[in-house]
């Protein structure tokens, strides 16, 4: 149908490309029918480069399939999908309704109210209902972890996978990811995070075909807003008799734990009544719910009597109530079970029992007594366990506990119990990182990022700049696999900037994770700094000697000055050599980059005794970053020596092991590498794909630089242009979209021996 409206017009394929902003490619892909499912962005520009009449654009409009939810990633990140709570939404079908009607005539709409009112409860259930208006769906970004506005568009960044650009703003990588989409982003729990509103109404002005639905207790007060007051549950009985959809939360609830409960002839009263005094918020309701265990309805509202009369009175009404309800939950409690829900106050994102009697110990509650007050307040549904051994409060609560914590005058004490226990998972988990433990420490330290950062960032507001300096150096391997540089980049340095009272060991060691964030990054000017300050800095330690004369050597190399990389990576191996166990995965390392020397001065022999002296260090502490550092290497060797098996089984192992670890960054080259390998052995159709899938997953990363590898740029550029030249430049272009498109594993299993079985 295209190509019919565009012959008609008189144009061709260049010049309706021209009109339309689109590429030739582009329209060559939809013509031919390998591009099915036009975003609603693309329809449009091309309905008005044809000048199609009415009829017309809603023929062309029509003759597109509904788009698929894109599969899900293999890639070891968060899931996309929208939760899907575990208990109905009850006394909500008319907002749901409503939310939904606002979202077809308004981009922004905000869900304001009280907390605990069920903002985010109505959001997703809203979302979920409009989801297939969205050609590329609904994303969540949950905000209720994040201490700063300026952490806000970096979370969205991260939700819609928004390639990193060091040389552009946030704002701007989200703006350039969503152009042309069809999104619904959802941003819950925005109201500690005001100062971002400007941010969040950018976007939205910045990229067309964007929605955003927003909860908070306050409105954004942005132009383009629509407010959404979310009001209580109704508290009053329907004409016909039915419960209110208060009562009917409450029941339901309440049932849950005692089955029948508030289904006596003389409950109904005291349902209701216990409703109003709880303002019909399903925040106080939930836990009074809990309380049906040992209360019937009549017990139940007589314990709220007391309780209901307290709280700030210059605060609005249901705001004293959801204090008071709050407080009557934690009046149920024993002194040491309020002990330590005010204590769990200083926890982000959740933690864990073990985690939790930690810092209790350090907070001087005894360890004995933290299970039995857990449990107490477990079941006043106070703390929710997931099932997965983790601890969480909502938000709402925690907020509430912060205050408590506060009024007690016990914050600061809390604040560094936490503290120095998240230093120590750091630490503990530090030398994990390089041997057989790296894929527990880093499943572990996913789950604690947002403690450890809060830990951090609460150190350095209170003066106490040595904690976060010591974090920079305990993490910055974690965010090397995980792909945090830019994140990790900036917390070092921003720890660095109050470093001139830190002892010489911690300043040297927090200046080289600066420096392998700034080299991972590309920026290798920056990380030769960092590197040569570590190294002033380090004075006769030969741990840190060996590391930042490395970086030094790696600096050198990547600017071809091989004499210089020569001395600096043996003097490294020399400190590393006195130094000890500690530092054997640098010992190993220098051994695989003197080889990446003696194989670009042309001495293949040299550099595969070198390398494989490296690799046998690495296997023997079973330490996979290490390994498939040195299997690419000796892949570079045998794929000059024209031994194409024996590439292609270090390229087996090392994407194996990079698989494990997560590390997208090193799967990148490794793909480059198979191209190269592909061209060599005819396998032209492969290069394409490999070559797709490893730009995009550098665009996803947001930086090229990977440097402790030095890949031949003309090998890779000589691969593209013979698989080019053999398919034609359209198959050519149409294969390295199904690349850019592959998932990790699909991805991955294009490096596998295509003669050998899948399975």
């Amino acid at each position: 149908m295209l190509r019919a409206l565009r012959e008609d017009a008189g144009l061709s394929q260049e010049e309706l490309a021209e009109r339309a902003g689109l590429s030739p490619h582009a329209i060559s892909a939809l013509e031919r029918g390998t591009r099915t499912r036009p975003y609603p962005h693309t329809l449009r520009s091309l309905a008005a480069a044809l000048e199609l009449t009415e009829d017309q654009r809603t023929e062309l409009l029509a003759a597109v399939p509904p788009r698929s939810p894109r599969p899900a990633t293999d890639a070891p990140v968060r899931t996309r999908e929208l939760p899907v709570p575990a208990t109905p939404l009850l006394g909500r079908d008319d907002d749901v309704g409503r939310v939904a009607d606002l979202l077809r005539t308004s981009r922004l709409v905000t869900l304001s109210g009280p907390g605990g009112v069920g903002k985010t409860r109505l959001a997703l259930a809203a979302a979920a209902q409009v989801r297939d208006r969205y050609a590329d769906g609904v994303r969540l970004v949950e905000l209720a972890p994040l201490l700063e506005p300026e952490q806000v568009l970096t979370a969205v960044a991260d939700a819609v996978d928004a390639p990193r650009d060091p040389s552009r703003t946030v704002g701007d990588d989200i703006v350039a990811r969503l152009r042309g989409q069809h999104l619904l982003l959802v941003l819950d729990n925005v109201e500690h995070l005001l100062d971002a509103a400007p941010d969040v109404a950018a976007l939205v002005e910045a990229v067309p075909d964007l929605s955003v639905l927003t909860t908070s207790r306050a409105p954004l007060r942005v132009r383009g807003e629509t407010e959404y007051a979310v009001d209580p549950l109704e508290v009053v009985d329907l004409p016909d008799g039915s419960p209110s959809p208060a009562a009917l939360l409450l029941l339901d609830r309440a049932q849950r734990v005692n089955p029948g409960w508030g289904a006596g002839p003389s409950d109904a009263a005291a349902v209701t009544a216990t409703c109003e005094r709880l303002a019909g918020l399903p925040l106080a309701l939930e836990p009074a719910a809990a309380r049906a265990r040992l209360l019937d309805p009549a017990a139940l509202l007589d314990r709220l009597d007391t309780a209901l009369q307290t709280g700030p009175r210059d605060l609005p009404p249901r705001q004293r109530t959801m204090r008071a309800t709050l407080d009557w939950s934690q009046g149920l409690l024993d002194a040491p079970a309020r002990r330590l829900l005010r204590l769990m106050g200083v926890f982000v994102g959740g933690t864990t029992l073990a985690d939790l009697e930690a810092v209790a110990s350090r907070a001087g509650i005894a360890e004995h007594e933290v299970v039995t007050s857990l449990e107490e307040l477990v079941e006043h549904s106070l703390v929710l366990a997931d099932g997965s051994g983790r601890l969480r409060m909502l938000e709402p609560v925690a907020q509430y506990a912060r205050d408590l914590l506060r009024e007690a005058g016990e914050w600061q004490e809390a604040a560094r119990a936490h503290a120095a226990h998240y230093l120590t998972v750091a630490e503990t988990n530090h030398s994990s990182y390089r041997d057989g433990g790296q894929v527990a420490a880093l499943n572990r330290i996913d789950l604690e990022h947002a403690n450890l950062m809060a830990a951090a960032e609460r150190s350095l507001a209170g003066g106490d700049i040595e904690t976060p300096a010591r974090m920079a150096w305990e993490l910055w391997l974690y965010w090397w696999l995980r792909g945090g540089h830019d994140h990790g980049r900036r917390f070092a340095e921003t720890a660095l900037q109050h470093a001139a009272d830190l002892p010489d060991d911690v300043h040297a060691r927090a200046a080289l994770a600066a420096a392998t964030m700034a080299f991972a990054m590309d920026d290798v000017t920056a990380a030769g700094g960092w590197w040569a300050r570590s190294r002033e800095r380090a004075g006769d330690d030969p741990a840190i000697l060996s590391n930042a004369v490395a970086g030094e050597g790696l600096v050198a190399l990547v600017e071809g000055d091989l004499a210089r990389a020569r001395d600096r990576f043996e003097t490294a191996r020399h400190h590393a050599e006195v130094a000890g166990p500690e530092v054997q995965w640098t010992w190993g390392l220098t051994h695989v980059w003197l080889g990446t020397v003696a194989l670009l001065e042309g001495d293949a022999d040299e550099a595969v005794r070198l390398i494989e002296a490296g690799l046998d260090s690495a296997r023997s502490r079973e330490d996979r970053l290490s390994s498939y550092i040195a299997l690419y290497n000796l892949f570079q060797v045998e794929l000059a020596r024209g031994d194409h098996d024996a590439a292609r089984r270090h390229l087996e192992e090392g994407t194996r092991l990079s698989l494990e670890t997560g590390d997208q960054a090193n799967l990148a080259y490794l793909l480059d590498a198979g191209a190269v390998l592909a061209a060599a052995s005819d396998q032209h159709a492969r290069v394409p794909l490999l070559l797709g899938a490893a730009q995009a997953i550098r665009e996803a990363q947001g930086a090229a630089g990977y440097g402790y590898y030095r890949p031949d740029p003309a090998a890779i550029t000589a691969a593209a242009d013979d698989a080019r030249s053999h398919l034609g430049a359209d198959r050519y272009d149409d294969a390295l979209d199904t690349g850019r498109g592959f998932s990790t594993l699909q991805a991955a299993g294009m490096l596998r021996d295509p003669g050998r079985p899948s399975g």
